[in-house]
């Protein structure tokens, strides 16, 4: 809470801040208060809005009451590989256009998707410049007809192949690998410098082909994986 965090399925679910409905607090005079309600009609302002990602400076937290969501009847990942990162950035806004909202949705590039796989055997594609994971929950008629709907828009974006999660242990997997990321780098190298950038989505495709670029002119090893949610890309 401290940070507002969202995570890879916030697009479709919010971060944080959308998921708190109350909270106990302790300002730094040792005020005890309670922002929020368990209701969505607490009047006043939204301090609790405002308590969200403060990271620690306007109190500390005691308490948290969080929403509750059904689990969704089904969950399916399609597993997208491409030839090129700019393709796959195009993808990315093509998915939201057609009206899909993913209950996840991640890219990871060359260099990441060996990481991670070296890590954990996720199965992704060693000879692929970037994968696309897109994950489609609800209703299982609903998700059936999305995934048809994402599998013909990440043709059109030119993906090379796509694999959709046979069960839940392959879905599991596949996540599994951008979830590992972090320490997946951590084996490549000891030491690693870590920076989020935000990047509007639409700016996605030149951005990722700027940066593979900047990075083979200076020699650098830089592992991106994208949070498109946020559109927040983890360098």
């Amino acid at each position: 809470m401290a940070e507002n965090a969202g995570g890879v399925h916030c697009l479709k679910y919010g971060l944080t801040v959308h998921n708190v409905m109350r909270v106990d607090v302790l300002t730094i005079e040792g005020e005890a208060m309670t922002l929020g309600a368990e209701s969505l009609d607490a009047p006043g302002f939204d301090l609790l809005a405002l308590m969200n990602g403060s990271e620690g400076m306007l109190g500390v937290v005691t308490e948290i009451t969080v929403k509750l969501l059904p689990k969704p009847e089904t969950a399916k990942v399609l597993m997208a590989s491409f030839d090129d990162v700019e393709k796959a950035g195009h993808a990315v806004g093509d998915i939201i256009a057609a009206g899909i909202i993913p209950g996840g949705l991640e890219m990871m590039d060359k260099l990441a998707i060996k990481a991670a796989e070296d890590f954990v055997k996720a199965g992704y594609p060693l000879d692929a410049e970037a994968i696309l994971l897109c994950e489609l929950d609800g209703v299982e008629a609903d998700v059936d007809d999305d995934c048809d709907t994402v599998r013909r828009v990440l043709e059109k974006a030119g993906a090379t192949n796509i694999q959709q999660a046979r069960d839940e242990a392959e879905r599991a997997k596949f996540w599994a690998g951008r979830k590992n990321a972090f320490p997946a780098v951590g084996r490549m190298s000891p030491d690693y410098y870590c920076m989020d950038g935000t990047i509007p989505r639409r700016e996605l495709p030149g951005y990722s082909k700027a940066l593979l670029r900047f990075l083979r002119r200076a020699a650098w090893r830089w592992p991106t994986c994208s949070t498109l949610a946020t559109a927040t890309c983890t360098r």
